[in-house]
């Protein structure tokens, strides 16, 4: 979730909002997941859940998480140093919930949760180039390990509560260094534009782990002549490594076997997916006021799996300048 925090605070393209210094926008926004991907393959529940009788693979295990929800709240802020400078800083409130079936007694079908601050982001945008009707800017910053990676749940692993898995956790547990490269071009009627962007992970966090970095790229392209509301269309193409090293208590005692869920293997995390998202944006009134629907699904995943695949993308913004 947290590309959902690089995102820039104004509403492209808007020279009347530019003028205030100060800009402030609230955003929610909500991710499911629920269909298996093993590579560019789809696999169901039962083909990933391991059951006594059958052969035990690497690619089945005892616990499975089905369902997963996500959701954030994020509050954004920007203040525009010069013209050609905006620094900002977002913090993200996350909930989230997994359902789950395995075979351990007891626990057939089980839900862990947690909620709570994600890891702070903040970043600074710079003009490079400026025409009348066209700007490329680049943006980099750093994310701060404010989120927690110690979240604590009733999982058949063991009695009582233990270590949840790594998509539970609330942060990177590391310092991080999102950046992008960012086009837009400003027309009568139809505004388009195009981004490169990337996170690196600087380090292994405190659980001796690191989360994969990740790259992407997109196109967009929104029309501007239909009255109260403009309306557009993005095509984006996202990158993750796998996790690097691992968190010893998320293991069982099995050698041949220490993973009992796929969302414990650091090796069924990353991949690429190709997403398609439609959008509207909204300018209310003439007071710098601007809210911003925004849905995707992907139209391919090739995931190291098996892996739960990201079945729609949902956020909503509602913005100003002070």
């Amino acid at each position: 979730m947290e590309d959902l925090f690089a995102a820039n605070v104004l509403s492209d393209g808007d020279s009347a909002i530019r003028e205030k210094r100060w800009h402030l926008s609230y955003r929610y926004a909500t991710s499911f997941f629920n269909e298996y991907f093993d590579g560019s393959q789809s696999r169901s529940y039962e083909e990933v859940l391991w059951r006594p009788g059958e052969e035990r693979t690497d690619k089945n295990y005892p616990v499975v998480p089905t369902e997963i929800q996500q959701e954030v709240h994020g509050v954004l802020v920007g203040y525009d140093v010069g013209a050609d400078l905006t620094v900002r800083a977002s913090m993200p409130f996350i909930t989230q919930s997994t359902d789950h079936i395995s075979i351990v007694p007891g626990y057939d079908a089980f839900n862990i949760s947690s909620s709570g601050i994600g890891d702070i982001v903040v970043m600074a945008d710079y003009v490079v180039h400026r025409t009348v009707n066209s700007v490329f800017r680049v943006a980099g910053g750093v994310s701060m390990p404010t989120g927690s990676i110690d979240e604590q749940g009733d999982t058949p692993r063991s009695a009582g509560d233990q270590q949840l898995p790594y998509s539970m956790q609330l942060g990177s547990g590391t310092w991080d260094t999102p950046m992008a490269l960012i086009y837009e071009k400003y027309g009568q009627s139809i505004n388009w534009g195009g981004d490169v962007r990337g996170t690196l992970r600087l380090d292994e966090n405190d659980r001796d782990y690191k989360l994969g970095n990740k790259f992407g790229a997109g196109v967009w392209l929104s029309f501007q002549s239909l009255g109260w509301i403009d309306p557009g269309i993005r095509l984006d193409y996202k990158w993750q490594d796998m996790i690097s090293r691992e968190d010893k208590e998320l293991r069982v005692p099995n050698p041949q076997f220490p993973y009992p869920a796929p969302v414990v293997n650091p090796e069924a995390f990353g991949g690429s997916q190709v997403d398609l998202a439609l959008f509207a944006q909204v300018e209310l009134g003439t007071e710098g006021w601007f809210t911003r629907l925004e849905y995707s699904e992907p139209l391919y995943l090739d995931l190291n799996g098996p892996q739960s695949g990201e079945d729609y993308h949902l956020s909503i913004t509602l913005g100003t300048s002070l």
